[in-house]
């Protein structure tokens, strides 16, 4: 097995090089969020010119299609990361996962029924399940455990350039070029991003079974109950549950934005589809920048002091966000610097997000190859690195499913100003 590797081509070689792999992980994970975000402004005319749906079930209607994506990633992820870490090779999943992608997004761009739509969302919410998961699995893999921090922070930096770039474009394609012609650019990234997946060679794992297969097969007959009961083992450790409910309750904040934010700015300023992306523009650029610097920030002094200073900031913030618009407050009143401070709260909370984002992927890989350290084997031969990152997706879909309800409820029921001040 080693002589055949070492008889690859050249251009095998460089396309299975740790930093190409990982920029193919990359450009599929930034397909997947620009197209998750690529919906959020064009939601409202979609279910109102498209669907003839009427306007007062719009903020209804967005909040569910939104969750949707969320609850479907739920379902799906566990069983995602348990066949994942079965199979071989994590290009074929990748693969299958795009042909769920381009289908979804055809029924969602095309369609004049509510439930085609919902169908599609469907689609789009497995594929973009496989390749977080195996996507993450397979960067664990390529680089190593002393540059995880820099890695998930740089390839959250990307992933949220695609949050940003999604509902910045069509909300700008839409008043430019109409419905039909703006989903040229989504399908355009689509078929860039399946020539990069073809075109990648998958590197060795680091778990090679065919290394010490005796003391291997004798630790997996010794665990075999833990192997076959992982999840059991994780959610029993109390780190795990820590992590995964921030994961989560972090999620639901950012995502409550999406379900919100277009019909209040369109309420209270009278903003339109571009310039609501602009807004999404204020949230996520910070990120593009300060996503490295909190890798390296997270590398070298840890986690939990970066993310807690940015959790109390962030709360801070979004009362701050709350007030915006509202008249009793001269400062925060549409007519004087209401906007000037709804944006720049925007950019600060936009700055912070990154230190919480790698809680999930850093924290959890390390308690993993904690227990495969301890236990060789614990987790089957090819560890269990699609299993754990099916547990972050899990974590962070079930923000993303009651983020949208729960945004869409309160603004309802209590207010913008009352929503933010629960978050």
């Amino acid at each position: 097995m080693r002589k055949s590797r070492s008889l690859r081509s050249p251009s095998c070689n460089w396309r299975s090089s740790k930093w190409f792999v990982y920029a193919i992980v990359v450009i599929a994970l930034f397909a997947e969020t620009f197209l998750y975000g690529f919906i959020v402004p064009i939601l409202g005319y979609m279910i109102t010119e498209r669907l003839h749906i009427d306007p007062s079930q719009v903020q209804q209607l967005t909040s569910t299609t939104l969750a949707l994506h969320g609850f479907v990633s739920v379902v799906s992820g566990p069983i995602i990361g348990h066949f994942a870490d079965k199979i071989e090779s994590r290009k074929i999943p990748l693969l299958f996962s795009l042909s769920g992608c381009i289908t979804g997004t055809l029924m969602v761009a095309s369609t004049h029924s509510i439930w085609i739509m919902l169908i599609g969302r469907v689609m789009q919410g497995i594929a973009e399940s496989v390749v977080w998961i195996v996507g993450l699995a397979t960067i664990t893999d390529v680089v190593d455990d002393s540059q995880t921090g820099m890695a998930m922070g740089m390839l959250m930096s990307f992933v949220n350039a695609g949050m940003l770039a999604g509902p910045l474009v069509s909300g700008f394609l839409l008043e430019a070029v109409g419905y039909r012609a703006m989903w040229a650019v989504p399908l355009s990234i689509i078929a860039i991003d399946l020539v990069a997946r073809l075109v990648m060679v998958e590197p060795p794992s680091k778990y090679k079974p065919e290394d010490n297969v005796e003391d291997i097969d004798l630790t997996l007959s010794q665990s075999q109950p833990l192997a076959s009961n992982f999840y059991k083992v994780m959610l029993h450790d109390g780190r795990v549950i820590t992590i995964l409910l921030v994961g989560t309750a972090s999620t639901i904040v950012s995502t409550s934005f999406h379900a919100t934010l277009p019909l209040y700015v369109h309420e209270t300023f009278g903003w339109g589809p571009s310039t609501t992306g602009m807004l999404f523009a204020c949230l996520v650029l910070p990120i593009l920048f300060m996503g490295p610097i909190a890798g390296r920030i997270t590398d070298r002094v840890g986690v939990q002091v970066p993310a807690s200073a940015s959790l109390v900031l962030q709360a801070g913030l979004l009362g701050l966000v709350g007030f915006v618009g509202n008249d009793r407050f001269p400062w925060a009143s549409t007519q004087s610097g209401g906007k000037a401070v709804y944006m720049g709260s925007l950019v600060a909370i936009g700055a912070l997000r990154p230190f919480m984002s790698a809680i999930g992927p850093v924290e959890l890989s390390a308690i993993v190859k904690e227990y495969q350290d301890r236990s060789p084997g614990i987790f089957g031969p090819r560890g269990g690195s699609s299993r754990v990152f099916s547990m972050v997706e899990v974590s962070a879909c079930l923000g993303m499913m009651l983020g949208p309800i729960i945004g869409g409820v309160l603004k309802r029921l209590v207010g913008y100003t009352c929503m933010n001040l629960t978050f």
